[in-house]
């Protein structure tokens, strides 16, 4: 791939994924030019590759392969190489977790630089030497897009300085042409979608239905798949992976998303169910409890350590359930994007 020789927005990030891909592809639809810049693959990247068609913005890959196996000094020398070749207006920075883009943020000009957060406050360990080492980078940068509102308090109590534009998610979702409408079940039909790891809390999830007796559909393949097989009782099913051409129908078939994680930076699939018709229940500790949930009507939270909390949110949720599917519906996913491609714009100014 040929690469211009200025552009509007650096991308700096780990590993390609489909939510990632739209937002650039949103700037760009916008007239701005972008570069995105990455350091291999992962276990957790949706998309394998970057090909094809219909990319409106440059990609170059800094290591192709595992992120796990790279060499850090080497990817660090390419990106200097890189960025001595192309001038941009904002290098935007993803988060504090690469030493090679944390390294090259001490030599790139303070004013182009922005900080991307995806980490809500409660997420965020300021102690010690990773402590030191986030303000450091911090005083780095020039802006902050943090996002949403547990995200954007990090930075106030921080005293952060600067522009801080809250973007509104961590990415934009895949849309579809033949959504139709959301029918609803009786009795209510839940859903979990997700890796079946120890983050998600899902021994809580497992044993509120095992006692209620209501129908559970639990998505997604992990370590914990065989334990939670074992103690869940005939109303919980398990579906495995499901690609995401074929996530949709299964939203639509369900009514409630649960999301119970003792931790979440922001929660994208949260946003996904919300854009298939499904009122949520999410824990305390997902980061975009506020934004998309509280502030938008669209379900309750409920404390991620009391079982008890969880069967008074399901008991809710089902006595107030069309007043939170209406809220469902009004929530425009169109304006959402728009929203945050413009506080991304915004930097430009």
């Amino acid at each position: 791939m040929t690469l211009q020789k200025e552009y509007d927005f650096v991308f700096l990030t780990n590993t390609p994924s489909f939510y990632k891909l739209n937002l650039c592809k949103e700037i760009t639809g916008a007239g701005k030019s972008l570069l995105l810049v990455l350091y291999g693959y992962g276990s957790d990247a949706v998309n394998k590759e970057l090909q094809g068609s219909n990319k409106s913005f440059d990609f170059i890959f800094l290591h192709n392969g595992d992120i796990n196996r790279r060499n850090k000094v080497k990817v660090f020398a390419r990106l200097v190489s890189l960025m001595s070749k192309i001038k941009a207006n904002r290098v935007l920075f993803s988060g504090w977790v690469s030493p090679e883009y944390n390294l090259y943020s001490m030599i790139s000009p303070k004013k182009r630089n922005a900080i991307i957060s995806e980490s809500a406050i409660w997420d965020i360990d300021m102690r010690g030497i990773k402590g030191w080492i986030k303000r450091r980078i911090i005083r780095r940068m020039s802006a902050a897009l943090p996002s949403g509102i547990p995200h954007k308090e990090f930075f106030i109590q921080l005293g952060y300085p600067s522009k801080c534009n809250i973007t509104g998610s961590v990415g934009i979702l895949n849309k579809s042409e033949n959504k139709g409408t959301k029918r609803i079940n009786h009795p209510l039909r839940y859903l979990f979608v997700g890796r079946l790891i120890e983050l998600k809390n899902l021994r809580l999830l497992v044993d509120v239905f095992n006692r209620n007796g209501k129908p559970l559909t639990i998505v997604g393949a992990g370590e914990l798949e065989k334990e939670l097989k074992a103690v869940a009782k005939p109303n919980i099913s398990f579906s495995g992976f499901v690609d995401n051409e074929k996530i949709g129908q299964i939203y639509q078939s369900h009514d409630v998303f649960i999301l119970p994680s003792y931790s979440e930076t922001w929660g994208l699939v949260v946003e996904e169910a919300i854009y298939w018709g499904l009122p949520v229940i999410v824990s305390n500790r997902v980061g975009c409890g506020q934004d998309m949930v509280t502030q938008l009507g669209t379900g309750v939270i409920f404390n991620s350590e009391s079982a008890d909390d969880l069967n008074d949110k399901i008991s809710m949720i089902e006595t107030n359930y069309q007043s939170y599917f209406d809220a469902v519906a009004k929530v425009d996913f169109n304006k959402r994007a728009e929203n945050q491609v413009n506080a991304y714009i915004d930097l430009l100014q």
